[in-house]
C-alpha cells in the first residue's frame, strides 16, 4: 500500500503543477495579443501641486493615440477619479480635484478603449486643510504712529516656518479704500495720508504653505 501511494504522489503533484501553471498562463494571455503584451502609453513627468483641500496633478501624455482615459487613485485605491482623453487633446494633462487633508500617494494609469492599462506611475502630494489653518495667526502690530500726515505701522516678528507671505492692510482716504501688501520680511508699513488717531484700519496675514501650493490661506481681518 505504501509503495502504491508513493507511485501516485509524483503524478498527482505534476497534475496540480500543470493546472496552476495553465491558470497563470491563461491570466497572462489576457493581456497579450499575438504573444505581445499591450500597454497604453503612461503619463510622464508627473508633478503634484498642493492646495486647500485639493491638489493639481500635471503630467505629459505619451504620443499614443489609443489613450482614452486617465485614472488617478489614492488612499490605497479607496479613492479614484477617471478623466476622459479626447483624440487630439494637448499632451499636457492637468487636472485639479478635491483631496482630504494630508500627504497622499497617487497612482496614475492610462487606458485605451479596450481597457488595456499602462504601467503605473506614482507621485506624492499634499493637501492642506483644517489642521494647517489652526496654525495660522495674524501678524501683531507693535505700534501705529501718526506723524507728518501719514501713519506708520510697526509689525512684530512672525513665524516664517508655516509659510507666512505678507500682511494685507486696508484703509480709507477721502472715501477711497486703499490696500497695501507688506512682506513679512519688512518691519513697517506706511499708510500715506491716513490718520490712525481718527480712523481705523484693518489687516490680515496671508500664508502659502509651500512653493508648489496653488492656494493662499488668509487669517480673518483685524480692525485697529
Amino acid at each position: 500500500m505504501k509503495r502504491r501511494l508513493s507511485t501516485y504522489l509524483p503524478a498527482a503533484f505534476m497534475a496540480c503543477w500543470l493546472l496552476v501553471s495553465c491558470s497563470k498562463w491563461d491570466d497572462f494571455k489576457k493581456y497579450q495579443v499575438d504573444g505581445e503584451t499591450l500597454y497604453t502609453g503612461k503619463l510622464d513627468s508627473i508633478r503634484v501641486f498642493s492646495g486647500n483641500e485639493r491638489v493639481k496633478l500635471r503630467g505629459v501624455l505619451m504620443p499614443d493615440p489609443k489613450i482614452a482615459k486617465v485614472r488617478i487613485t489614492w488612499n490605497d485605491g479607496a479613492d479614484s477619479l477617471f478623466f476622459p482623453i479626447d483624440k487630439g487633446a494637448p499632451r499636457l494633462f492637468e487636472q485639479t480635484f478635491p483631496v482630504s487633508e494630508g500627504v497622499k500617494s497617487f497612482r496614475v494609469h492610462t487606458f485605451d478603449a479596450q481597457g488595456n492599462i499602462s504601467v503605473p506611475v506614482n507621485a506624492i502630494g499634499t493637501s492642506y486643510g483644517t489642521a494647517y489653518k489652526r496654525k495660522l495667526t495674524n501678524r501683531n502690530v507693535t505700534s501705529a504712529v501718526f506723524a507728518g500726515g501719514n501713519t506708520t505701522i510697526n509689525w512684530d516678528q512672525i513665524d516664517f516656518s508655516i509659510g507666512a507671505q505678507y500682511t494685507e492692510t486696508e484703509y480709507v482716504v477721502n472715501g477711497v479704500t486703499l490696500n497695501v501688501k507688506t512682506p513679512v520680511t519688512q518691519a513697517s508699513t506706511v499708510l500715506t495720508g491716513f490718520n490712525t488717531t481718527t480712523t481705523k484700519f484693518r489687516y490680515r496675514t496671508v500664508f502659502r504653505p509651500d512653493t508648489s501650493c496653488i492656494d493662499y490661506f488668509y487669517t480673518d481681518f483685524v480692525e485697529r
